[in-house]
């Protein structure tokens, strides 16, 4: 799946929110760790100050409800419920970057930028393939978020390090299982 611009932004800046700030281990952002959260997906986060901090946390909220839904027509209508709190006013510009397309024109908020680049990136992802590529991680106890932007589409944990996890205890499982008197 070859996803760039304002839809990869979009959807990596989604997947960090939720696990940065909901969940059992989500933590309430302060300006710079909420910056640090957002510099990666091309967001202008000069602009973030104190009075953004709680609309993203709620917001993350209703982001992860997404990706916790394994069905299509709810995470449908579930998109449609966030792309109803944006206003969205597409335009074309080319400020050094190469042409491209803007979600919003200029001077829009902050808190509303992230909405309308998340919603419509979690949008393209469900039009483009479905619920299957967006989910909660399978490794057991852990319950950060993914969205599955690679060729292959296979991905069902949010890191490297839960799929390692994953599959050494599921090794040592086999083997256990193998082995005699097992």
């Amino acid at each position: 799946m070859e996803v760039n611009g304002y839809r990869s932004d979009g959807v990596g800046a989604a997947v960090a929110m939720v696990n940065a700030w909901t969940g059992e281990q989500g933590a309430a952002p302060d300006v710079a760790s909420a910056r640090g959260v957002l510099a990666p997906f091309s967001f202008l986060v000069d602009d973030l100050d104190e009075s953004a901090l709680e609309p993203l946390v709620e917001w993350s909220g209703q982001l992860r409800a997404f990706f916790e839904i394994t069905d299509l027509e709810a995470a449908v209508a579930h998109v449609n419920v966030l792309l109803a709190r944006v206003e969205v006013r597409p335009r074309l510009v080319d400020h050094g970057h190469g042409l491209h397309l803007h979600h919003a024109p200029s001077g829009v908020p902050f808190v509303q930028r992230i909405r309308i680049n998340t919603a419509m990136g979690l949008a393209n992802l469900v039009a483009d393939y479905g619920v299957g590529r967006s989910g909660v991680c399978a490794a057991v106890g852990c319950a950060r978020v993914f969205a599955d932007t690679s060729r292959n589409g296979r991905k069902r944990y949010c890191s490297d390090a839960c799929a390692n996890r994953a599959n050494v205890a599921a090794h040592r499982a086999r083997r256990r299982a193998s082995a005699p008197g097992g």
